[in-house]
């Protein structure tokens, strides 16, 4: 059912004066030009004749031309807008309205106040019609609206340029902080290595974790969340559009009990019957007394937007530490992308970095890689080409990491001669903010277990030779390429990463 959007008998907010004021002091006064453009966008003026004069005011400027009523009029006529913006006449008029351009922040903060007004009537009125289609998911519809009106904030939030000296004490009191935990400034990943590469998952950065299937990217993210909100006492949001969260916390007990692998416990595989089962229980306990800090959403299906809604209602009660998607490429666009799927991982790449700026917390988001990584031959080493519909995501993250298991493709040995078994290849190929390069870890999937070569949990059953393994970083590159993968090379023990 299509409602129609009800039409107001009331006169859009506006203020007309102040408009013309406005226009009128850009066109006498160069200063002006800059101090307006940096607050107003176009459709501030409510006056279609007022939008005409001001985009050719814009133009201008851009070009580094002189903005006067004689340059406006000649551009307008160029156009072909010169009757639609009122003509000669009104442009030069617009001169008369202007006392002193004193009062200029004051009355451009008039005009955009209406624009508010007029933006949040229009679309609260669209919603309004869009609430009795019966057709459209409230949820969508709702997400879209807190979106408009971030949108709008976004635009009316005037900050003001700041100088170095306004960064300079803010920059020494956190690099104080750091001092007194060297290396880690982020978000804990549970691996000295990869702490060690990153300084944690830093916020405000995007951080893409790819890899083809039977990989451990779902592992990785659970012992990463487990780590930061477990541990760390950082609450974790993790958006699961693949597993119900049921599985989730089926595989968390798996990583917490010591005996039992994930699919033990789903086939309920528990040798000791109703015992046993409290025995595990109290074993998990932690996940009961501390998990109120891990939020799993597993609706399916989710937009961008209704991602960026649900974090910041999370962050509003509970300030987030880390937020995590699985995975990219079941997520929705916004609506304008549907249909074009390079447009639509285009606009959901961009709105997972905004969500991890407008929060100031990494996003972690898992990618699938395309099939080319099993055509291609040797070891079958994913690249950042392998990213499906790879150029958004690619240019919006800050760090992009690849997993890769050798065990999986009966590959028993890496080029410097290490063992493959029980062992996970993090591939950083891209690090915005550090460097890039491989890190090998120990890997227990069936428990969705990892940790550092050398330093494995008791309860980790290890591969024979996995006792000798010692924690190290291979393939160390600071080239700005990313490219171009490193060379595959056992790293000097003090190499920097």
């Amino acid at each position: 059912m299509n409602v129609p959007i009800p039409k107001s008998t009331h006169l859009p907010p506006q203020a007309l004066q102040f408009e013309r004021a406005v226009l009128g002091a850009m066109l006498l006064e160069k200063p002006s030009v800059g101090q307006v453009l940096s607050q107003l966008p176009e459709l501030a003026f409510y006056k279609a004749e007022h939008q005409l004069i001001y985009a050719a005011i814009q133009a201008l400027a851009t070009e580094s031309q002189a903005v006067d009523q004689l340059t406006v009029v000649q551009y307008l006529k160029g156009k072909g807008t010169l009757e639609r913006a009122g003509g000669m006449a009104y442009v030069a008029g617009l001169t008369m309205h202007v006392n002193s351009a004193a009062n200029l922040d004051t009355h451009s903060r008039i005009i955009l106040q209406q624009y508010m007004r007029r933006v949040m009537i229009e679309a609260t009125t669209k919603a309004q019609a869009k609430a009795y289609d019966e057709g459209l998911d409230p949820l969508e519809v709702l997400a879209e609206l807190q979106m408009q009106f971030t949108s709008l904030h976004q635009v009316i939030d005037q900050r003001p340029a700041q100088t170095v000296a306004d960064h300079f004490d803010a920059v020494f009191a956190k690099l104080e902080a750091d001092v007194l935990k060297p290396g880690l400034t982020g978000v804990p990943t549970g691996l000295t290595q990869l702490n060690d590469a990153t300084g944690g998952w830093q916020p405000g950065d995007l951080v893409v974790i790819a890899a083809r299937p039977a990989m451990g990217k779902t592992a990785v993210m659970l012992a990463q969340a487990r780590e930061a909100s477990l541990d760390h006492d950082k609450h974790t949001a993790i958006f699961s559009l693949e597993m119900p969260a049921a599985q989730l916390v089926q595989r968390l007990v798996s990583s917490e009990v010591e005996g039992y692998s994930n699919s033990d416990l789903r086939r309920g595989n528990i040798e000791g019957g109703a015992p046993e089962v409290a025995s595990i229980r109290e074993k998990a306990k932690r996940l009961k007394t501390l998990g109120h800090r891990l939020h799993i959403d597993d609706t399916p299906g989710l937009s961008i937007q209704q991602v960026r809604a649900k974090c910041a209602r999370l962050h509003a009660e509970h300030p987030l530490g880390l937020v995590m998607v699985d995975y990219i490429q079941l997520m929705k666009g916004d609506q304008k992308s549907r249909g074009n799927r390079e447009q639509e991982i285009s606009s959901i790449s961009r709105g997972l970095k905004e969500l991890a700026k407008e929060l100031m917390v990494p996003v972690v988001a898992l990618s699938q890689l395309s099939r080319d990584v099993e055509k291609r031959g040797g070891q079958k080493r994913p690249q950042l080409s392998d990213l499906r519909e790879s150029g958004a995501i690619e240019q919006d993250a800050d760090i992009i990491m690849f997993l890769w298991r050798g065990e999986y493709y009966k590959i028993e040995e890496y080029e410097d001669g290490s063992p493959t078994e029980g062992t996970l290849l993090m591939d950083i190929a891209k690090n915005r903010n550090g460097s890039v390069g491989e890190i090998i870890v120990g890997c227990e999937l069936k428990r969705g277990l990892l940790y550092d070569l050398g330093d494995a949990p008791a309860s980790a059953e290890l591969p024979p030779a996995a006792a000798e393994f010692q924690p190290r970083v291979i393939a160390v590159s600071t080239a700005g390429d990313f490219g171009q993968p490193a060379p595959f090379q056992k790293a000097p023990p003090d190499a920097p990463f």
